[in-house]
């Protein structure tokens, strides 16, 4: 198949479609080149201009489907400079896209600052939805969809990551995040005194050759990531809600485990009764008690 069959395909089954003048927030794949959608193809090709997290990475996309287009980079390091380039373009009338080097514009990826510039300065924001790791990763799980919070990558600084795990262990609807290979096994270890034995998926490399999910409890995910070499991609974890039981019928037996858990981080006697007790919600002080009494 030719470059220009290509082109010529697209533009045979949108019918002429008009484009309008603004900017687009268009997905693009997440691993497989052939998840683009036909209309995404066709208001990449008709941009004066294509902002991307990396060109090197965008023009493989466009090369696939012999797509000629002027590209800048856009991340969060030029973003401000970019917009004062970006903005008078758009006034002129011009049709320029924003997309990421894979999935949807703004999940955990720049371009917020840019759309929302455009919405102060009245210039039209349409959005090409398309693949999106997010529910991909969701749909795939197994785990509940009807209702899910997105949280982002997980923080790197203690405070901050206390409050996420926290939120976790208190959530009432699936939980989805993003985590680096390099750091998924302690994430995990970190997360389950929180969480204790709810459902979890792994889901790794979506879409892409070496596609991997692994559904179980927490402590079986963990133990399977940790049979494993190496671990690489772009890795999604979704998290089964907790229930009511998982706040209010916790056993002494728990609790002592849970200690046991976190004896290895020597945090202390009354910073483990802290933590365990924000987990289970329950009294700190029975935490304390039930530590002490087990320590002599």
């Amino acid at each position: 198949m030719s470059n220009n069959f290509n082109i010529k395909f697209i533009n045979d089954r949108l019918n002429g479609e008009n484009i309008e003048s603004g900017l687009y927030v268009v997905a693009t794949p997440i691993g497989n080149l052939s998840d683009i959608t036909i209309r995404a193809l066709s208001i990449i090709s008709s941009s004066n201009l294509v902002l991307c997290e990396d060109t090197r990475i965008s023009k493989k996309l466009t090369s696939k489907y012999g797509i000629k287009c002027s590209m800048r980079s856009f991340h969060q390091h030029n973003s401000k400079k970019m917009i004062d380039i970006v903005l008078p373009k758009l006034k002129l009338n011009q049709i320029i896209s924003l997309i990421s080097d894979a999935g949807t514009p703004t999940i955990s990826d720049p371009g917020l600052d840019l759309i929302q510039k455009c919405i102060e300065k009245n210039i039209k924001v349409f959005s090409i939805p398309g693949p999106s790791a997010v529910i991909g990763s969701l749909v795939s799980s197994g785990i509940s969809t009807e209702q899910f919070s997105f949280l982002g990558f997980v923080p790197r600084d203690r405070k901050t990551k206390k409050i996420f795990h926290e939120r976790i262990s208190k959530s009432r609807e699936t939980i989805i995040f993003f985590e680096s290979p390099k750091r998924i096994i302690k994430t995990l270890i970190d997360l389950q005194i929180f969480i204790g034995d709810r459902k979890v998926s792994l889901v790794r490399e979506l879409t892409k050759k070496n596609e991997e999910i692994i559904n179980g409890n927490i402590n079986n995910v963990i133990k399977n990531l940790e049979t494993k070499e190496k671990i690489l991609g772009e890795i999604t974890i979704v998290i089964s809600a907790c229930n009511s039981r998982d706040l209010i019928e916790i056993s002494d037996e728990q609790i002592l485990d849970s200690a046991k858990d976190l004896e290895l981080e020597n945090l202390g006697i009354s910073t483990t009764a802290k933590l365990i007790a924000e987990k289970y919600q329950v009294s700190k002080r029975r935490v304390y008690q039930l530590i002490i009494e087990n320590k002599r």
